[in-house]
């Protein structure tokens, strides 16, 4: 017996310094997440996520253009979930083998319209493209009161507003990008360039993501500014006066999520898919964004019930929009040196 105690203590001892020099991944660390929509909408859906399955999480705000150059260029380790953003942002992922493919449940209940058909992307939410109108400035304007209120691009073009609006840059915002390639979708490139410049010179700035110019229509920083609908309705729910309109042909957006193939947490990235498309996340996140689910059954929120949303292109692609990226914002560029 003591002979059996002296071979098993050196393996002992090897294994306890093993375990000091190589200690063992943590099995509850934490799930990192790039979140493309606003921060505090992701943290309240990532809180309930925590509060049922206890995942830690971190999170990384970045806007759509920001995180295709950080995924795409910087590649980026450790970053598990990409959480929102236009569905061609995922698709640009997925055509460059960034993507894991995993359906998650609820998934079959999604029209094939708002999901990868690899199931490497899940459409999470839609959100279309708007006029917004800060009512109040439109009314103490002098120059702009005789104005019917803007309902379509061409109408933001008008003499009185100009640096009175403001679009998004397509370059860093995927509402911008959305605005670009949907007007390329529907006009030509050609003259999709062309209007998305004059209205660049009657701004007066681009903003770096959507969000900035809702928030800066809500402040009275401009009169009418272009942007989701759902970034309106963030300030039209707490008080601000804004009139939102969505323009004839307009661009909009699946809200995607995806988990990158480099995860290192893909078991726990799978379970924070699942509970996205779940009942309870949905209702939460639709009565937070002001965003239309895309699962049946899931009641929108009360303010989208008066927006007509037969005004957007039926016929919008967000594969076409992924693959011509590159060549649309490099003419855009072009004509902006």
């Amino acid at each position: 017996m003591q002979k059996r105690w002296f071979l098993i203590l050196p393996i002992v001892a090897v294994a306890l310094l093993l375990i000091t020099i190589y200690p063992r991944e943590p099995i509850n660390k934490p799930l990192k997440v790039y979140v493309i929509f606003q921060e505090d909408e992701g943290r309240i859906l990532l809180e309930k996520f925590k509060k049922e399955t206890g995942q830690p999480y971190e999170i990384i705000r970045m806007s759509s253009g920001e995180a295709i150059y950080h995924l795409l260029e910087m590649n980026p380790s450790g970053i598990d979930v990409v959480l929102g953003g236009p569905a061609d942002l995922h698709e640009q992922l997925k055509s460059k083998g960034k993507l894991l493919r995993y359906s998650p449940r609820m998934s079959d209940k999604i029209s094939d319209a708002y999901k990868d058909s690899s199931g490497y992307w899940t459409g999470m939410y839609m959100g279309s493209l708007a006029i917004g109108v800060n009512e109040q400035v439109w009314k103490n304007d002098p120059s702009l009161l005789s104005l019917p209120m803007p309902e379509s691009y061409e109408d933001l073009l008008q003499p009185q507003l100009k640096g009175k609006i403001e679009i998004p840059d397509p370059e860093t915002s995927g509402t911008g990008y959305t605005l670009l390639a949907s007007l390329a979708q529907e006009r030509g490139e050609d003259e999709a360039i062309q209007l998305m410049y004059a209205l660049k010179n009657q701004s007066s700035t681009t903003t770096f993501s959507g969000i900035s110019s809702a928030q800066r229509l809500a402040l009275g920083e401009v009169a009418a500014v272009v942007s989701f609908l759902g970034d309106q309705l963030r300030f039209t729910n707490s008080g601000y006066s804004i009139h939102s309109s969505i323009p004839p042909q307009a661009g909009w957006e699946v809200g995607g999520i995806s988990i990158l193939k480099s995860s290192t947490n893909k078991d726990a990235a799978k379970k924070l898919l699942d509970f996205l498309l779940s009942k309870d996340a949905q209702t939460t996140y639709m009565n937070s964004a002001f965003s239309r689910p895309v699962i049946p059954g899931i009641k929108a929120n009360s303010l989208l019930e008066s927006v007509e949303m037969e005004n957007q292109l039926s016929t919008y692609r967000f594969d076409l929009a992924a693959s011509n990226h590159d060549e649309l914002l490099s003419r855009w560029r072009e004509i902006n040196n």
